[in-house]
């Protein structure tokens, strides 16, 4: 049994590993407006390992390596 639920735990943890860690439905967390999105941007982009070729992905990765400066 303990088994089963290694494997069933690694097969949940690698899906979240190929998928964009913003994706929530039709609607990208990753943007600042949460921003609805069509099928296309998530067949090409959020369901896959290209999330890190998408632009508001990268936009987001920007921002929050923002440093103010005064």
């Amino acid at each position: 049994m303990e088994k089963l639920m290694e494997k069933q735990y690694k097969l949940e943890v690698d899906g979240w590993e190929t998928s964009c860690p913003y994706r929530g439905g039709n609607i990208c967390h990753a943007s600042i407006s949460s921003m609805l999105i069509d099928e296309d941007i998530k067949e090409n982009y959020c369901d896959n390992e290209n999330y890190d070729n998408c632009p508001i992905f990268l936009s987001k990765v920007l921002r929050k390596g923002c440093i103010k400066i005064h």
